[in-house]
Order: C-alpha cells, then structure tokens, then sequence
C-alpha cells in the first residue's frame, strides 16, 4: 500500500516521489461524503492501480473523476486505469487531442530516457499494450466551481511558462490549493537553459482564504511558507539587479 498524507478535513495525498528520477508528481484525493475526487492521475498504469488499492484499503469512497492540472504524461499517464471521467480545461483538452494523434507514448518516454538514463519508469508491454491517454469529457475556459455532495472545487486557468494550460485547483472548504507546476519554468526538454520559477504568478496566487498550497513537485507550503520563498527571491534579485559587471 501507499502512504498517504492527510492535508485537511476532505484532502489527502501522494506526495512526489523523493527521486526527482522518477517524476512521480503529487497526486491529490478530495474525499467528499460520497465520492472521491482525484487531482492529477500519476505517471503510470502501476501507480493509478496502487492509488486505488490504497484508497479503497482506507475505505475511501469510489473514485467518481479525475481533475487534469495540466496536460503532461506525469499528470496524466494513469488516468485510462480509474474508468471515470476526467476533468480539465479546453486547452488541456487540445493538447491531450494533440499527444493522442501523435500516438505519444512508449517512444516518446523511451527518448526521455535515452537523454536522461537515470529517469526511472514503472512500466511493462502489458501497461503499454492497456495505456490511453484519456481526454477530458468535462471542460472548462477560464474559471468554473464543481459541486461534489459537501465538497466544492474552483477551477481556474492560469497557464505560465511550464504549460500553457496550466489550471489550479481550490478546495473550498478546506483552504487548500492544488497549483501543479503552473509557476514552474519550461519543462528541461523544451527549454534546457536555467530558468526562474514565476514569482508573479506566485504572488498573485496568494489568496487569505487558503492556508494550504501544494504544488506537482515540492512538500505542501503553508502561507508563511510561500511568503518566505517569495522574500528569498525578492532579494536575491535585487542582489543580481546590484551585482557589479
């Protein structure tokens, strides 16, 4: 079984995987008093199956959708195992479109891993010869609030470098946001240069109702948390802005 981490009254996770080798991203479970709700699917057939074996071990109640934060394989890749429907923006809805055309898959994880062979994938031909991506049958532009039984979810498009379609996700009730990677800098493969995470957005994110932020790769930040990173960035551009040349 997995060990999951309970964030708040209904919200529960996987964190990311400690080797970043393995670009395990968090995946989140809204457990509302009916059904439970997923954020992101995970990065493969044998961890989706592993989310449900756990979460039913809990007594959880089924699995009723999936919400993308965005479209890339490591947020996406499990969720043909689930069989609901998922959740996403029109954007992410294209993009998925897109990767489905071009039979994205097994070839294009395979390169990723000749140009990096310490990425590590949970994968075998019989998960190759089950996998779809699955495109969102609910979608959504700009901003939209999901109602499920005592739990509501705000969804807001935000896009950024990392992904055009990047979406945030906001547990109402429980102060909770799910941001993805959407600050993140453009994925290594698409931009190899060192880029900086997008404080702006960050800071804008920033919302006195939430307590909670969780992002596709890093531990959960409480406010104090974020406003801390946002110091440090602060002024260490402030130092770039007075370096001598």
């Amino acid at each position: 079984m997995l060990k999951l981490t309970q964030i708040s009254p209904h919200v529960w996770i996987l964190p990311r995987h400690p080797d970043k080798n393995r670009v395990q991203a968090t995946v989140g479970m809204v457990l509302a008093a009916d059904q439970t709700i997923l954020i992101d699917a995970g990065n493969s057939l044998q961890l989706a199956r592993q989310i449900q074996a756990t979460l039913a071990a809990m007594g959880a109640p089924p699995i009723s959708h999936v919400v993308y934060t965005h479209h890339h394989w490591d947020h996406t890749f499990g969720a043909c195992v689930y069989g609901v429907p998922a959740v996403a923006n029109r954007l992410s809805h294209d993009l998925l479109t897109q990767m489905q055309q071009e039979n994205v898959g097994e070839t294009f994880l395979r390169t990723k891993v000749e140009r990096n062979p310490r990425l590590v994938l949970n994968w075998t031909a019989e998960d190759w010869a089950e996998f779809e991506i699955v495109l969102p049958e609910i979608t959504y532009e700009g901003r939209d609030c999901l109602h499920f039984g005592d739990v509501s979810l705000e969804l807001e498009h935000v896009g950024g470098v990392h992904a055009a379609d990047s979406t945030v996700i906001k547990v109402v009730q429980d102060g909770v946001m799910f941001l993805g990677d959407c600050y993140y800098p453009a994925p290594r493969y698409e931009n190899p240069t060192d880029q900086m995470l997008d404080m702006a957005m960050l800071t804008n994110l920033l919302d006195e109702r939430y307590d909670t932020y969780i992002d596709g790769h890093n531990a959960p930040m409480e406010t104090r948390h974020v406003r801390r990173i946002l110091r440090s960035q602060a002024l260490l551009a402030r130092l770039n802005e007075t370096r001598p040349t």
